[in-house]
């Protein structure tokens, strides 16, 4: 693959990104963030944003940033310019993609990740590193995955919903739109839209926006 990808974002979440996109064939021009223009990373230039670069036929775009409400409105505001095709999926070599499985425009999946047949990972997802998900799970557009995180078969995660790191969810389970379930929980029951839920077994503990901050 002779493809050429820039990454906005330059923070920690983009430099998983850039790993990802490397291992899929692709050659990482420069990273967009204007916190960190000036600065390099991996030796690729950091540039300032700019809504006047055009992108020739082989170079394409990836989303370089974890939250995942900003993610959508970055997403939001290069759709403007580039259609979706300018935003392939990255699968790192490592991982493993069940057959029947569908895998959505932007989405990022890290190393030694599994996605079980005939799920479907929709748009501008993050599927993190050891993530597990069975057969038949539907990830929403935005969600993300963290490390280690495993879920049974017929699971379903709501848009920009995000499973922190380690928690296992049962099979069968459906978790709400912007919700976040807290780091080695265990998630035995539905889990509504716009709350955060954590422990063993996992409970509401609080109500959230859904422009919330939940990574520092």
């Amino acid at each position: 693959m002779n493809s050429k990808i820039i990454i906005i974002g330059a923070g920690g979440h983009a430099e998983s990104v850039f790993n990802v996109a490397i291992s899929a064939g692709y050659e990482v021009l420069v990273f967009i963030d204007d916190k960190k223009a000036g600065e390099t990373l991996f030796d690729k230039r950091v540039i300032q944003e700019s809504q006047n670069f055009s992108l020739d036929q082989d170079t394409f775009l990836a989303i370089g940033v974890g939250d995942n409400f900003s993610r959508e409105q970055i997403v939001a505001k290069y759709i403007q310019k580039f259609s979706l095709e300018k935003f392939p999926y990255l699968i790192h070599s490592s991982s493993n993609i069940g057959a029947e499985a569908r895998i959505g425009y932007g989405t990022v999946i890290m190393p030694n990740v599994s996605v079980g047949p005939k799920s479907n990972v929709e748009t501008f997802c993050i599927l993190n590193t050891h993530s597990s998900i069975d057969h038949e799970c539907k990830i929403s557009d935005y969600a993300s995955i963290a490390p280690g995180v495993h879920t049974g078969g017929n699971v379903s995660v709501g848009v920009r919903s995000a499973i922190s790191i380690g928690a296992s969810v049962k099979q069968g389970v459906s978790i709400g739109n912007d919700s976040v379930v807290g780091a080695s929980s265990l998630v035995l029951h539905d889990v509504p839209d716009r709350v955060v839920s954590f422990g063993i077994p996992s409970t509401t503990i609080r109500s959230r926006n859904q422009d919330d901050t939940y990574l520092s």
